[in-house]
């Protein structure tokens, strides 16, 4: 048993496929099955599950209907190998799942090609939300505004002609029992903490070019630093904490470096629970237009030259 000082969840994304094709600009990439169309055109059944439509589900874990992608909700832990082992678990319980209608789901790849001839037109309006970018839109600091690296997007954007779906690998975080609201008045300073931190490590993963080239691409729609989303996982018990929306489903393919993101993010909400946060963006405010511009471009030499100066940072402030 290996514990973190946080207890955390995921819900990654993952593609339905039959195939992969060759795109000019991305290489080999999977032609997503919605998983609204394995229920119309294969016969699979779902669960209506506290307003989620379920496909999948085991004990630790499920997979939900997520417009053209499929979703993994998985039970919390405060474990790493319990973590790493219901993430990799529900994969194969979706494989062998999809493996009756001779279909696969793919990890670890943020886009697939999407079919809008085969999967939109003429279809119902259950298809709907595979056309639709931006339901519900995400937090982000507002300095990443003020600075001029980023802007307000709230629109819902109709992709009914866009050929690409993108996954996300969001981490949850709960707050400290003794204080389980502190994320609802930190979180434009747990942003940017978590992007230094988390948002950086992404960057430096040894990846295939094609995958770094699919990330930044991604970012063009989903997943720019600092993107959270406050949550309450039971309001009964007084249950809150964040979600870290910055990075891709490439992780959930790989236990080295879903192993280091947690370390990552738990060392990063450590600061923002011992009221570190404000000072290390201080420390750090000449760096934020260098880091937000090294996750936008996959700059992996920066990367690496600001997370060797955070790890001094917090060497030197481990005892405050």
């Amino acid at each position: 048993m290996t514990l973190l000082r946080h207890t955390f969840g995921a819900d990654p994304e993952a593609f339905i496929y039959n195939k992969n094709i060759i795109d000019k600009r991305l290489g080999k990439i999977p032609y997503i099955i919605p998983p609204i169309a394995l229920v119309k055109d294969f016969g699979a059944k779902y669960t209506r599950i506290k307003g989620k439509n379920v496909l999948v589900r085991g004990k630790d874990f499920q997979w939900s209907e997520d417009g053209a992608a499929i979703e993994l909700q998985m039970r919390p832990t405060n474990d790493l190998n319990s973590f790493v082992t219901r993430i990799t678990d529900s994969y194969m319980y979706l494989n062998f799942f999809l493996r009756k209608f001779g279909l696969h789901a793919v990890t670890g790849v943020p886009i697939g090609y999407f079919d809008t001839e085969r999967f939109w037109k003429n279809r119902d309006d259950s298809f709907r939300s595979c056309v639709i970018f931006g339901c519900d839109p995400d937090q982000f600091p507002m300095l990443y505004l003020e600075l001029g690296l980023d802007k307000i997007n709230t629109k819902e954007l109709d992709v009914s002609k866009h050929a690409y779906r993108y996954g996300g690998g969001h981490i949850h975080i709960q707050a400290p029992k003794e204080n389980p609201t502190i994320y609802f008045e930190n979180w434009h300073i747990a942003a940017i903490v978590f992007d230094f931190i988390a948002g950086l490590q992404n960057i430096i993963f040894k990846k295939p070019e094609r995958i770094h080239k699919m990330e930044q691409f991604r970012l063009k729609y989903y997943g720019r630093p600092g993107r959270i989303r406050l949550q309450t996982y039971n309001a009964r018990y007084n249950i809150h904490g964040i979600e870290y929306r910055v990075l891709p489903n490439t992780w959930t393919g790989n236990i080295n470096q879903m192993t280091r993101l947690l370390r990552s993010l738990d060392v990063a909400a450590t600061l923002i629970e011992t009221n570190k946060g404000m000072k290390f963006v201080t420390e750090f405010q000449n760096d934020i237009p260098i880091m937000y511009r090294a996750i936008i471009n996959s700059n992996i030499p920066t990367a690496k030259r600001l997370l060797n100066k955070v790890a001094l940072w917090l060497h030197r402030n481990r005892n405050e």
